[in-house]
């Protein structure tokens, strides 16, 4: 990920944490990593319960540990995605909780 990738990133993050945190914020912080695996996109179906969004996140982050172990994806690559989806569930929670 690019310097200003990253910067865009946190900043995003910080923008949803200066007010209340909206599905629509979760969405742009998911759409950000969904270049890298398709299940984000799913994770941020506007149709896709509270539950399902959180179980597709899980399941990337799993996902992640284990392309890296096949040697599949580089260790940076898997900590990155690994980070992007617990990034994604954080905002959700966020939602959840009303914050």
């Amino acid at each position: 990920m690019t310097k200003f990738r990253v910067l865009l990133f946190a900043g995003s993050l910080s923008a949803a944490s200066a007010g209340a945190t909206t599905v629509a914020d979760c969405q742009r912080v998911v759409a950000q990593f969904e270049a890298h695996v398709g299940r984000l996109a799913e994770a941020a179906a506007p149709r896709a319960s509270m539950a399902e969004r959180l179980q597709k996140l899980r399941e990337l982050s799993e996902r992640a540990g284990a392309l890296e172990a096949q040697g599949k994806v580089s260790r940076f690559d898997a900590d990155r995605l690994a980070r992007g989806a617990e990034a994604a569930m954080l905002c959700l929670q966020r939602v959840r909780e009303g914050r």
